[in-house]
């Protein structure tokens, strides 16, 4: 049994880096809807917190593969004056408008379906989040990705990678430090790796 568990979370894996758009939005609806993800719904106490506040200082956030949206929904508001959430799944950024409407923060908060490796922000942000989704963008695609959103960025903006640990982050990690500039990182044996970057 944990042998087809394993085949079939690599096979997921698999369709969520390299299907079509329309094939990865379909399976991230169904995952949402079956309430996959549910278990990560209170994000409260997350280190990535402590970051996004110093670096936005009341700006701009725009977070990539936003989710049922905890980041738009946890930090303090006084964090950020403007929040646009990405997310390719509908059934995702539902959760995520209910959410902050019953929190009322849906004059700050706004929600865009798209794609990481295809969306347009609509303009300048001080900090442009990669949440545990940069391991959904093909790693020989994640230099362009990360030069492309790199354009969005205000003069003092950043952009921040979060990565669940070292295993998930095996790889990712080298792309990110090439040919940028890292303004911090936080790289604990154990725990989530952060990096803040321009």
């Amino acid at each position: 049994m944990q042998l087809l568990t394993k085949i079939q979370n690599r096979v997921r894996g698999l369709r969520q880096k390299w299907g079509s758009a329309e094939a990865r939005r379909h399976l991230w609806n169904k995952e949402f809807a079956n309430g996959r993800w549910a278990t990560i719904e209170d994000t409260s106490g997350d280190l990535i917190y402590r970051f996004i506040e110093k670096y936005s200082a009341g700006g701009s956030l725009l977070d990539l593969g936003c989710g049922s949206g905890n980041t738009g929904c946890e930090l303090p508001i006084a964090a950020y004056c403007d929040y646009l959430g990405v997310d390719i799944s509908d059934v995702a950024l539902r959760q995520a408008q209910d959410r902050a409407k019953n929190l009322q923060r849906d004059r700050n908060n706004s929600y865009a379906r798209g794609d990481i490796e295809s969306f347009i922000p609509p303009k300048k942000y001080d900090v442009i989040l990669f949440r545990e989704s940069i391991y959904y963008v093909p790693k020989p695609r994640i230099n362009a990705t990360l030069d492309r959103y790199a354009k969005f960025l205000t003069p003092r903006g950043v952009m921040m990678v979060r990565v669940h640990d070292q295993k998930q982050g095996e790889g990712i990690v080298d792309l990110l430090e090439k040919g940028r500039q890292i303004v911090e990182k936080h790289l604990p044996p154990p725990g989530p790796l952060i990096f803040v970057l321009r």
